[in-house]
């Protein structure tokens, strides 16, 4: 208990502990795709920075977003969507780590368990510390719970600043494609990636009615799993038996194609929004973002070389790895620091001490668990064939049970992303899509779903106990729901249902299983 406490307290000592594994740094290790994540996740914070504005007037908090206002900044974009290199980088790494796994001889809920805690580790200390400092800060502090944005529409704070969950979110989501996406790429890869293509094209330039609308949705998985199975090409050492020439075309046509766009139509091609306006080129992804988003992962694998021999360099290298292990507490904690920052401008001059002290106190739990020296399976080159076994364990049981608790932690995150942390109340109700939910449920969601995607691989004795709490907090919420509002939608009451129903079949099948064992 002491352990886990510890990596929510602010420490000196983790940033030893960092300095030391960079030291320890793996030969093997493809430095670039470090640099490529590091680097995605930088220019989100540049974006926001650089292109979001805040005005105050007639006792309105107005946020603007400048390529709006100045359509000379929209070429800008194109080259800062780091959101695509993150996904870009996510697709390397998780494919790596697959087949890592699987050459461990792992299992399919072991590779589901080990992606999902990875990153929300670091995203549960933030919301922890968010939601605890803000409910504060409101009532020492006076700063208003809604934001007026260029359309004259209204959101709330918490909307505002829990942006970073979106970038969650998507990790959520392609992770737990993951197994379906390493299949597909490993039968056929390139008709995989063209099927994937010329799905979001073709659904963002259909214009459909009313009633299929919702069809354009779809693009937001498409265009996610597309960039991700790109980062598979980089991973299996295809990409490497490319001529550079080939990324200097795609670089070069991509953006005279954009260029092209923005000086003879007035569509809008800005691809930073941070969901502010009713159009946009991000929700849903449309073709636009994905040409920007190819023609900056082909500009980052054009250079792809310098970039290995410069951080091959051991003090740029310690550097960048600093930076490194605190850069996802840095991505998480942007938004708000912008926020103060933006509403007591008096404090700018103090912004770098600030980003110390958000990295001091809130950083200590990605520094313990960052890791530069893993012992992965290694290679000679990367066009050497992976080692067997090449299929991971499966049970049907065990991996539904990783995948529906990964569900439900994605869940959790949309109705905090929706609900904020409690500053209009934790049972305020939102709705997103087909979803809605409260900040209540969205905790319960997250905590239920980490509880039980854990127990698949550590303390199995625990199981049945873990269902039946399951089982209980879907009763619990059903029950708060309509005891506030007085209706449950059908949608939640189906999905409570099924999950009851799977819970409790899981436990009668571990008890069937004891009782002939």
């Amino acid at each position: 208990m002491k352990q886990f406490t510890g990596l929510f307290l602010p420490s000196l000592r983790s940033f030893k502990r960092a300095l030391d594994e960079v030291s320890k740094t793996s030969n093997s290790r493809v430095r670039f795709i470090d640099f490529v994540k590091v680097s995605g996740l930088l220019l989100i914070i540049f974006n926001t920075n650089y292109f979001l504005n805040f005005e105050k007037s007639s006792g309105e908090f107005i946020i603007y977003n400048r390529t709006v206002l100045d359509g000379s900044l929209t070429p800008v974009t194109w080259l800062t969507a780091g959101m695509a290199l993150f996904f870009f980088s996510t697709g390397f790494t998780n494919k790596i780590a697959w087949y890592s796994n699987v050459g461990r001889d792992g299992s399919q809920w072991k590779f589901l368990t080990d992606r999902v805690d990875g990153l929300m580790g670091s995203v549960l200390v933030w919301i922890f510390f968010i939601t605890v400092s803000l409910n504060v800060a409101t009532r020492i502090i006076y700063f208003p719970k809604y934001i007026t944005n260029q359309q004259d529409g209204i959101l709330t704070v918490t909307e505002f600043i829990m942006w970073p969950l979106w970038l969650v979110s998507i990790y959520l989501v392609v992770v737990l494609f993951c197994p379906l996406t390493i299949y597909l790429h490993k039968k056929n890869p390139y008709l995989t990636l063209s099927f994937l293509i010329s799905s979001l094209i073709l659904i963002d330039n259909i214009e459909f009615n009313l009633s299929l609308s919702y069809i354009k949705l779809f693009n937001y998985l498409i265009f996610w799993l597309t960039i991700h199975q790109l980062g598979y090409f980089l991973a299996d050492g295809k990409i490497f038996a490319l001529r550079k020439s080939l990324f200097a075309g795609i670089t070069f046509f991509s953006y005279s194609y954009l260029a092209y766009m923005h000086t003879t139509t007035e569509q809008y091609l800005s691809v930073s929004n941070y969901r502010l306006l009713s159009f946009s080129n991000e929700d849903p992804p449309t073709t636009v973002y994905l040409i920007s988003s190819i023609g900056l992962i082909s500009l980052f694998l054009l250079f792809r070389d310098q970039v290995e021999i410069l951080l091959n360099k051991s003090i740029i290298w310690s550097i960048f790895s600093t930076i490194h292990a605190n850069i996802y507490t840095l991505f998480l904690w942007h938004v708000v620091l912008f926020f103060f920052i933006s509403y007591f401008p008096t404090f700018t001059i103090y912004y770098p001490l600030v980003i110390f002290l958000i990295i001091f106190c809130f950083g200590n739990y990605e520094r313990q668990t960052f890791r530069l020296s893993r012992s992965l399976i290694k290679r000679v080159n990367p066009l050497q064939p992976w080692p067997t076994p090449i299929k991971a364990r499966l049970s049907y049981s065990n991996f539904l049970l990783a995948w529906i608790s990964s569900m439900l932690i994605l869940i959790g995150i949309f109705q905090i992303t929706l609900g904020g942390i409690g500053l209009s109340g934790f049972f305020s109700l939102r709705q997103l899509y087909l979803f809605s939910g409260n900040t209540f449920e969205a905790f319960v969601k997250i905590i239920i779903g980490l509880l039980l995607l854990n127990v698949t691989i550590r303390r199995k004795d625990l199981k049945n106990q873990l269902l039946v709490i399951g089982i209980l907090s879907q009763i619990i919420t059903l029950v708060v729901r309509y005891q506030l509002y007085n209706s449950v939608t059908t949608l939640e009451l189906y999905m409570s249902v099924f999950l009851i129903g799977f819970f409790l079949i899981l436990i009668f099948n571990n008890r069937n299983y004891k009782s002939i064992a």
